[in-house]
């Protein structure tokens, strides 16, 4: 009897997925779902509406539907009431479709939304497996991954490269994408960004009247009454820059601590990160660049890139008020500014990698990269809080810089495999893209030997 496997297609992927399951249909029995309207696809939009109307009693507790709300960068801002009735509907509608099929799988990009994370807690009531894959730090590789865990792999997938050349790659000063280009950053660019913003949350409102979608995360997502988004107040994001930050990393005085701020919200952080203290990344933040500042530090914080028009200013507002903290130029270079910095913070970001492998503290949560050795690894505001009080800032050997290394780039390429999610751009000509045959090829040969 063959396994059942099943996929979750987010916007836009919808002739990927389809593909990828059709490409597996010859040994498991597959189905490709989506919670958006789709003539492609399974959809569960009726059957949630049909629930959100006809509201049961819900299996979960008051807690647990909470948690689901607080994780979610809607839900927690439109009304609870509203909000715990589209939870119970999704529950509802992956019991359905869970009690009467016996699923082994479900395969998914990273959970980055309420439906997928209800999907993720019904499944686990039947035993059925939620799969993860996601872009590996190592090109065209990838990964697997369960609420930001790694998954180990069989040695029998595919590789491509070997450890000397994953290390090289690491290792590269310019391994970390640069984003340097001051164009991008001024003040046109930001009207433009927030304008942008305004007409697609305009035209997707449209949309889902048109479509009679009210609930439809996708167009509530991109509703400019959430806390998260920015409004014209925020373009003084440049009166918080320190222009002339060079001369104070440079001058050494006292001991630098880099803090690269991460996309917000950001799914690794809303669903990786098991305390809701830390999910709450602003003001978790705020508590951190306090204590670093308690001790004399110097703490520079580095927005991302890909952030720029989208940062709301308040907590640059707080964060600056605090003592030796120093906003960056979006166009400055991390690569550049960690030779300079002892100490690196972030939850779940790369650059905790790539501070690490340069010879950085490198503070950060659970991730698919960390290990206790190579890290100052917090699960929660206490743990970082005793980190920070036993730290140690002295400069590593070499050696130990050596063995650090090939202990981080071992475990990377051991838990990565040959094949790109990031094919998923693609909307044709699936059959002659090697990347993305190899992925599917890959997690053949990974499901093939799974046990359940």
């Amino acid at each position: 009897m063959k396994k059942k496997i099943l996929f979750y297609a987010i916007n836009n992927t919808f002739s990927w997925w389809k593909f990828f399951s059709d490409s597996l249909s010859d040994e498991f029995e597959t189905l490709v779902i989506t919670e958006h309207k789709s003539s492609k696809l399974y959809s569960l939009k009726n059957r949630f509406y049909f629930y959100y109307k006809n509201q049961q009693i819900s299996s979960f507790t008051k807690d647990e539907i909470d948690n689901i709300i607080d994780r979610c960068r809607v839900l927690r801002n439109i009304d609870k009431n509203k909000a715990r009735k589209m939870v119970i509907a999704y529950e509802y509608v992956f019991e359905d479709l869970f009690k009467d099929n016996s699923y082994s799988n479900i395969i998914s990009f990273p959970i980055d939304r309420y439906p997928m994370d209800v999907m993720n807690r019904v499944a686990k009531r039947y035993n059925i497996d939620h799969l993860e894959i996601t872009v590996s730090v190592l090109n065209n590789f990838s990964m697997i991954l369960k609420l930001g865990d790694i998954m180990s792999l069989p040695i029998s997938l595919a590789k491509t490269i070997t450890k000397q050349d994953a290390y090289d790659q690491l290792i590269d000063d310019n391994y970390q994408p640069n984003y340097v280009n001051k164009s991008k950053f001024n003040m046109f660019q930001w009207l433009y960004s927030y304008t942008y913003q305004n007409l697609r949350a305009l035209a997707f409102k449209s949309i889902m009247l048109l479509e009679k979608d009210p609930l439809s995360l996708h167009y509530l997502d991109s509703q400019m009454y959430l806390s998260h988004k920015v409004s014209l107040k925020d373009i003084r994001v440049f009166k918080f820059i320190k222009y002339n930050y060079l001369d104070i990393i440079k001058k050494q005085d006292k001991t630098n601590v880099i803090i690269p701020l991460q996309l917000y919200p950001e799914a690794s952080i809303d669903y990786w990160v098991r305390d809701m203290g830390i999910v709450d990344y602003e003001n978790f933040l705020i508590h951190v660049i306090q204590s670093f500042s308690k001790l004399g530090y110097n703490i520079f914080l580095k927005d991302h890139p890909l952030q720029f028009g989208y940062r709301t200013t308040e907590f640059l507002e707080k964060a600056t008020l605090i003592d030796n903290v120093f906003f960056l130029p979006y166009e400055s270079d991390i690569n550049y500014l960690m030779k300079f910095c002892k100490i690196s913070f972030t939850t779940t970001g790369t650059i905790g990698l790539q501070a690490s492998i340069n010879g950085l503290v490198s503070f950060v949560t659970p991730s698919y990269y960390s290990n206790e050795k190579d890290f100052k690894v917090y699960s929660n505001k206490e743990e970082f809080d005793n980190h920070l009080k036993n730290i140690n800032i002295d400069k590593i050997t070499k050696s130990d810089l050596e063995n650090r290394r090939n202990r981080i780039v071992n475990h990377l390429h051991k838990t990565s495999f040959y094949g790109s999610i990031l094919t998923f751009f693609k909307k044709s000509n699936f059959k002659e893209d090697n990347l993305l045959v190899s992925l599917i090829n890959n997690m053949r040969i990974y499901l093939n030997k799974k046990t359940n």
